[in-house]
């Protein structure tokens, strides 16, 4: 299985970078539907305001996905990139977004556009016979709501091997539109979580 940065930093997210002046930002919405839609069970947390004695501010976000929690920071600032003295309202919350943004990039996501470098390229996966016996398995375990079976089959593939196997039966997949709204259900993610070996914060098994 691909790791989170493998699977992140692949993602080119050029057609949704923001300009402000010369400076360049990644659209906080569209980046963290990205990240919801590979990993569910991320979530992020808004840390203490920090407050400077000259009146500027600094805000504080951690995002964790899965195992793994990074922790960012970024002062309020203007359009031409100075920090604001006594911010308002709408600067903070601007700038705590652009924090949550910053702290995705620590797992990989738009990373480059920090770095200045050229936009990422998607490996390319060409499907197998395995992948299409594999989609008939998981097509066949959903046709019994056995989502469990399904989920085991589901966690031995990579992202983009799976988005292939997974595909409606109109691109030539093998899951059926119903299955295709079965994946998509709490029922099947409870089970993938399952058999990720994810665990709430109280060490039960979800």
């Amino acid at each position: 299985m691909s790791s989170v940065w493998e699977t992140l930093s692949a993602i080119d997210c050029s057609k949704h970078i923001e300009k402000k002046g010369q400076f360049s930002y990644l659209a906080w919405t569209w980046a963290w539907a990205m990240v919801k839609e590979k990993y569910p069970l991320s979530d992020y947390h808004l840390e203490d305001d920090v407050v400077y004695p000259d009146g500027t501010m600094e805000v504080r976000v951690s995002v964790g996905i899965g195992d793994i929690t990074h922790t960012m920071w970024l002062p309020v600032l203007d359009f031409k990139n100075k920090a604001i003295q006594h911010p308002n309202a709408f600067d903070i919350n601007t700038a705590r977004m652009r924090c949550l943004v910053k702290c995705l990039a620590m797992f990989g996501l738009g990373h480059y556009i920090y770095a200045g470098e050229s936009a990422p390229q998607e490996p390319v996966v060409e499907e197998t016979d395995q992948m299409i016996r594999a989609g008939a398995e998981i097509n066949a375990c959903l046709e019994k709501d056995d989502y469990h079976g399904a989920a085991q089959l589901w966690i031995e593939w990579e992202y983009n091997e799976i988005a292939i196997i997974a595909r409606a039966p109109s691109k030539g997949g093998q899951l059926s539109t119903a299955n295709r709204v079965k994946i998509k259900s709490t029922e099947f993610r409870l089970a993938l979580n399952e058999a990720k070996g994810i665990t709430l914060d109280n060490g039960e098994k979800q």
